[in-house]
């Protein structure tokens, strides 16, 4: 056989594996919500009772948040991939007294209460990012909230900096009625049940 036959046969089994791999992440990729109690301030006074968050946990624990709810009233905010570059040069990490490493997630505003948490988190923006610490089962997390600066045009601005308490983990809901705190707490954090 040909050498070009064979480096063509290896790079098609190459990118068939990756395709299994990738594959076999996606599905491995599990939903889960954890809820927090706030300690800053900041988390007190724009969160109340403290905040769910719905994430999808990946292959190899990697977490990726999807919604962040207010534990005590009806309210979500949907979250999309966040680009640095949208907070201005350097993003992050050009910004003084911010986790220049957490991940980025910009608020949809068009989606559920989006609006409602632009204003509430940062008044005057008309767009709102949130970057989070990492998060695992019993671990605190860190939230902080930037908004477009409305007086610097291509600048974001930070909003606060909200440090919540592993407060524990819920039971996924079924439908659309949202988790009963006073039964759907999990009693094994590691395989929630969902049978209910």
């Amino acid at each position: 056989m040909k050498p070009a036959v064979w480096g063509g046969a290896a790079l098609a089994l190459v990118a068939a594996t990756a395709l299994n791999l990738l594959a076999a992440s996606a599905a491995s990729a599990e939903t889960r919500m954890f809820s927090y109690d706030p300690i800053s301030t900041d988390a007190r006074r724009l969160t109340g009772a403290g905040v769910t968050i719905l994430f999808n946990q990946g292959f190899m624990g990697a977490s990726r948040p999807i919604k962040v709810l207010a534990t005590g009233v009806p309210a979500e905010a949907r979250l999309k991939n966040g680009r640095q570059k949208d907070l201005g040069p350097g993003g992050l990490s050009a910004m003084e007294g911010v986790d220049a490493d957490a991940a980025l997630y910009e608020v949809d505003a068009s989606a559920a209460q989006g609006k409602i948490y632009v204003r509430a988190f940062c008044p005057g923006s008309t767009r709102l990012w949130l970057s989070f610490s990492t998060i695992a089962l019993r671990r605190d997390l860190r939230i902080q909230a930037f908004g477009n600066d409305p007086k610097a045009e291509g600048k974001a601005r930070l909003c606060g900096t909200l440090d919540f308490s592993y407060r524990g983990e819920w039971r996924l809901p079924r439908g659309r009625n949202g988790p009963d705190p006073m039964s759907d707490w999990t009693d094994n954090p590691q395989h929630p049940d969902t049978t209910n």
